[in-house]
């Protein structure tokens, strides 16, 4: 696990706003990237301020990997617009950017 300091709660819910752009419940933007790794899906996810812009339905989109919408659920977990469930592995701040790194649960 990379070294980094506390980030305080995590964002409750991410929707996305453009490919690799998402916007939380504050209005704050988030750079998503999708990894894989060993056939396990992660998705890499800063905070970074970025102009919104309009947001793209999501039949705008490209296919993707990853969710229309992140909700915070029960523990260190999210659930997906797919219903698929999303485990954290980190929340940290790395050199002053606020990072949290999901896994898709496999099975979900």
């Amino acid at each position: 696990m990379a070294q980094g300091g506390e980030a305080g709660a995590p964002p409750v819910r991410l929707w996305v706003r453009r490919v690799g752009v998402y916007c939380d419940e504050h209005r704050k933007t988030w750079l998503v990237a999708a990894e894989e790794e060993e056939g396990m899906l992660r998705a890499r996810i800063q905070r970074v301020q970025v102009p919104l812009g309009e947001a793209l339905r999501p039949s705008q989109l490209p296919p993707s990997r990853l969710p229309h919408m992140w909700q915070l659920s029960q523990g260190e977990q999210y659930r997906d617009s797919n219903s698929r469930v999303w485990e954290i592995e980190h929340h940290l701040m790395l050199g002053g950017v606020e990072e949290l790194l999901l896994k898709l649960v496999p099975g979900d």
